[in-house]
């Protein structure tokens, strides 16, 4: 790993994954972005594909499988990259080759990608437009990209039913809406990439469920000054779920205490009242939602990370536990389908939290923002924010590598 950060300093590179869903909302795979930081020195006639090569002999030193939980990554691959037979440091498994749209159709290329399907390699085409002249590369493809803010509905309605008559599987990018979910898998898509799930289909004042109920409590009650260990320990115990999810915690190798913790009181004392804030509105927050979505747990989740280890390295240090609330507080209307506004008030958020999250403004508001703008890829936004806050590149970049190898662990 040491040598793969030293490359990472070395190039500045920036790298984010955006989850990829299929028709049941389950993550499938992750679309890594990525691109050279705030300067350049790697000599190369492409500032891109130097990136490219770097994040790729990152990701062999760092696992790739560890930067996905396990799923697999589509990762950009122009002709000379695909020429270079670097896909092949990589098990197959793990790997989708995103021809980019720059592709060419010389029959080396096409015998390359032969050549890694043959070994298993799945092979997609990014930003997908037909043309006489990508015929041939829909002959050696298994997945067909298309922008779906790019084309319109008419041209699709005869485009999508060529493609599937190949046999090939449709992915559906940009994706921003419900709506327009609803639209794409009518078409026949069935995978899909966007930000619609960051968004409430629904979002109404209906009634709580008796457990959602007791986790917006417990999460108002470690979220009060001075904290009530007795009180908190009275809501937990009130659900036999949340008790036995906290013993296991403490109990794991996470913790590692040196005698088994049998008792929720015993548990909470062990924890200590800033670890209790962190740790409790977690397990409260995977077990009061009420959508099976996996992305818009994981995403919450990575956010708060993300937030509490950018903050360390600030003059927020201090406000670090509050900033990993606002990214596990940030997707609750997705989660229990009601308005934001209404659920931080009933959990007795922060004043600072609650202006971050309605309002985008406010003491967290830079790192709240930078931490979008990595997410979503809008690194010239990240840029300014990183500069605002004195955050190197691979400060930023180590950060939200960690956040999202931390993420698994935290959903055991």
């Amino acid at each position: 790993m040491t040598n793969a950060w030293g490359r990472v300093r070395e190039m500045n590179v920036f790298l984010a994954r955006q989850p990829i869903l299929d028709v049941k909302q389950r993550i499938r795979a992750y679309e890594i972005l990525y691109r050279s930081g705030y300067t350049n020195h790697y000599l190369a006639a492409d500032p891109d594909e130097a990136s490219s090569i770097v994040v790729l002999d990152t990701f062999q030193h760092l696992g790739l499988d560890s930067l996905t939980g396990g799923s697999p990554a589509f990762i950009n691959f122009s002709s000379r990259l695909l020429e270079m037979d670097i896909a092949t440091l990589f098990p197959a498994r793990y790997l989708v080759i995103e021809l980019l749209e720059t592709v060419d159709c010389r029959p080396e290329v096409l015998q390359k990608c032969r050549e890694l399907k043959a070994l298993g390699y799945t092979i997609a085409l990014d930003d997908f437009v037909y043309s006489s002249s990508s015929e041939a590369l829909l002959g050696v493809a298994d997945i067909v990209k298309i922008d779906f803010q790019a084309a319109d509905s008419s041209q699709l309605r005869w485009l999508v039913p060529e493609l599937k008559a190949r046999r090939l599987t449709l992915l559906a990018e940009k994706v921003e809406s419900w709506e327009e979910l609803r639209l794409a898998c009518e078409l026949g898509f069935t995978m899909f990439q966007g930000y619609y799930f960051s968004r409430p289909e629904i979002v109404t004042a209906k009634r709580l469920l008796p457990l959602q109920m007791i986790c917006l409590e417990l999460i108002r009650a470690v979220n009060q000054r001075p904290l009530d260990f007795r009180h908190v320990a009275g809501i937990v115990s009130r659900d036999l779920s949340l008790t036995y999810s906290l013993l296991r915690l403490v109990n794991s190798a996470a913790f590692s205490p040196r005698h088994r913790i049998e008792s929720v009181q015993q548990a909470l004392v062990f924890l200590g009242e800033t670890e209790i804030k962190k740790w409790v509105s977690l397990l409260a927050l995977q077990h009061m939602r009420t959508t099976k979505l996996d992305a818009p747990v994981v995403t919450s989740l990575v956010r708060g990370r993300f937030a509490e280890l950018l903050a360390e390295q600030t003059h927020l240090r201090e406000k670090s536990g509050a900033l990993f609330l606002s990214g596990l507080f940030s997707m609750l209307d997705v989660l229990l389908q009601r308005p934001l506004d209404l659920i931080l008030e009933e959990i007795g958020a922060p004043p600072e939290v609650r202006q971050l999250l309605l309002e985008g403004t406010g003491p967290y508001r830079d790192i709240g923002s930078l931490v979008l703008a990595y997410e979503q890829g809008r690194w010239g936004d990240m840029e300014e924010y990183a500069t605002r806050l004195q955050l190197a590149a691979e400060t930023v970049t180590q950060a939200y590598i960690e956040a999202i190898q931390w993420c698994p662990g935290s959903l055991e």
